[in-house]
């Protein structure tokens, strides 16, 4: 593996969603209720000026500071602009992927959006922060990209996992590649479609649960309220280009506009290295560990003590949970098997741990890389982790390279 370069992609990834921001559509039922004026806007303009605050609660007449600063030439936050290869950061937790959305449109310029829920790496584009706190902070801190290239280095990752980005939603709608071999990912531009209705922009919008079974089995979705934006637009799916008019529903949507060649056929081949660290393989995640092949290559600069400490210092109840999210998140697809696992590791420092998969091109592998050990009580937890996955159909990792077998316990 040493040969390999992954990465969690910050300006390939945006390369990528430049181009699955040319859209598509699906082939859905897209009845609703409400109904948002289907128009075509004049082209857009510069302007730095703020825009009004008239959407519904909670994004106004709250505490809510909602970014209407024009973060791009083409609009505010909410029109999930995409431009070039810049401005993408990679962050890890718990989120939500409403990249696949069909929202109901309600009264106050607002849709409710059914997103899935999932758990790993998941990116944020600074200009469609819409916490103004949130976006100047993070938009000074990533002039550098290097300074936000690791997943969770970007102050904006820390306010939608602390929840202080708005303490009331439960989970925030990210981007990621997360079904990215399950779901069609096409192109469909309705840009200069002439009956067009606005579009959900969805990219760190608020999500309120609880989270309910999902469309397919072991999946979960969450509600996400999205601001409507009237303007050009790209769907993320293949549809008649007829849809554009998803009146009286709204398609979650962004625009790019710089045209762009279609999407690959493989998304993962966007990505650097064709994989990213700590991801599932159907997630374009990079290889698993093998034992005798994969290691770290000379001169990597990691230090195995920290990565080791960082393992042991993460615990929930006396569980490691860098050890039970490696032996899960990377061969499971059952949302609530991934969540006892992980859920709590986002908020631990990993600095180390993200370094040595990404030096070594390998995913949910640190700790075997390192030579860390998990405690009793981890041991037992992992164990009963691998066994609900062969039970799901699953293979962990311990039936594929025989590490992170844990102990049953007597």
């Amino acid at each position: 593996m040493i040969g390999r370069k992954p990465g969690f992609g910050l300006r390939s990834l945006a390369s990528l969603l430049t181009l699955l921001a040319v859209g598509g559509c699906d082939d859905g039922d897209h009845r609703s209720q409400g109904t948002p004026t289907a128009t075509v806007s004049p082209a857009p303009s510069v302007t730095p000026t703020p825009v009004p605050c008239d959407l519904a609660p909670p994004f106004c007449g709250g505490d809510f500071p909602l970014n209407t600063i024009m973060t791009t030439p083409y609009g505010p936050a909410w029109a999930n602009v995409v431009l070039g290869n810049t401005g993408f950061v990679p962050c890890f937790g718990p989120y939500a992927l409403c990249y696949y959305a069909d929202c109901t449109v309600e009264p106050g310029g607002v849709s409710t959006c059914p997103c899935f829920e999932w758990y790993g790496t998941n990116y944020v584009d600074i200009n469609g922060i819409l916490n103004l706190d949130s976006y100047l902070a993070t938009s000074s801190q990533c002039a550098d990209p290097a300074a936000c290239q690791q997943p969770n280095s970007a102050l904006v990752c820390n306010d939608l996992i602390n929840g202080s980005f708005l303490p009331s939603a439960q989970r925030f709608s990210t981007f990621s590649l997360y079904r990215a071999k399950k779901e069609p990912i096409g192109s469909t531009d309705c840009s200069n479609q002439p009956d067009r209705s606005p579009y959900a922009g969805c990219m760190t919008a608020p999500c309120f649960g609880p989270a309910m079974p999902g469309p397919d089995p072991r999946t979960a979705t969450i509600t996400c309220e999205c601001p409507l934006f009237d303007g050009p637009y790209q769907i993320g799916q293949d549809v008649d280009p007829a849809s554009c008019n998803n009146s009286p529903r709204a398609w979650s949507a962004s625009y790019n506009p710089t045209p762009a060649p279609a999407p690959p056929a493989n998304p993962c081949d966007l990505v650097p290295g064709g994989c990213i660290p700590d991801a599932p393989e159907d997630d374009c995640g990079c290889p698993l560990y093998d034992p005798g092949h994969t290691m770290l290559p000379p001169n990597s600069g990691v230090d195995c003590g920290t990565v080791c400490e960082e393992y042991a210092s993460c615990d929930r109840d006396d569980i490691e949970l860098g050890f039970t999210c490696d032996a899960t998140l990377c061969t499971s697809q059952d949302h609530d098997l991934v969540f006892d696992a992980c859920l709590g590791l986002e908020i631990c420092t990993l600095t180390e741990i993200f370094k040595a998969e990404t030096a070594a091109g390998c995913s949910c592998c640190a700790s075997q890389l390192c030579g860390c050990d998990p405690n009793a009580p981890t041991n037992a937890k992992i164990a009963q982790l691998d066994a609900s996955q062969r039970a799901d159909g699953d293979t962990p990792q311990c039936d594929i390279n025989g590490t992170l077998c844990g102990t049953p316990p007597p």
